[in-house]
């Protein structure tokens, strides 16, 4: 049968654990150890002198008109109430009407005692569009998408403009 030995120091001390697997002589080894390291004496407690810092106040920059053009309306509304240290928005589902293919969903927002609505073909857009009218009403300016979506143009759309630079410019 195989016998496993582990050596265990712990700075000037050292001790050794036996068993039939390596945990278990691991074990046994940190178990020494822990039985050596209690019979030293107990350190005194050092007090550490407490350092007062002055504290800066925080400036919020969130709480500008401006703050976040560009980004997603409800990441938006919900960093100013942070910066603002209120309540985050509260979202709820009002309705949502229409055939299964041509959905309409309006969501509500609140913030404190503000409401808003918004609608949208899915819980997303509604939900976003809420968001939007709700910065708006709160005195923000709107947000602008972050980049446009292009056109969508066909296949045969493409070609046709690759053949008439092609023709133009070849001859």
């Amino acid at each position: 049968m195989k016998s496993f030995l582990t050596r265990v120091t712990v700075g000037e001390f050292s001790t050794e654990g036996e068993g039939n697997s390596k945990k278990l002589s691991k074990k046994r080894a940190a178990l020494s150890i822990l039985q050596e390291l209690k019979t030293l004496p107990v350190l005194p407690v050092v007090e550490k002198p407490k350092v007062h810092y002055k504290k800066r106040p925080k400036t919020i920059l969130k709480t500008g008109p401006e703050y976040g053009q560009g980004m997603n309306p409800i990441s938006r509304l919900a960093q100013i109430q942070q910066a603002k240290k209120e309540k985050e928005p509260e979202y709820m589902l009002l309705s949502e009407r229409g055939m299964p293919r041509r959905r309409e969903f309006i969501m509500q927002v609140k913030v404190g005692t503000e409401v808003t609505t918004g609608t949208g073909p899915n819980k997303k857009v509604a939900k976003r569009n809420a968001a939007e009218a709700m910065l708006l009403q709160l005195g923000y300016k709107a947000s602008t998408p972050l980049q446009n979506t292009p056109e969508k143009v066909s296949f045969k759309q493409c070609l046709g403009r690759y053949f008439e630079t092609f023709t133009a410019s070849s001859y």
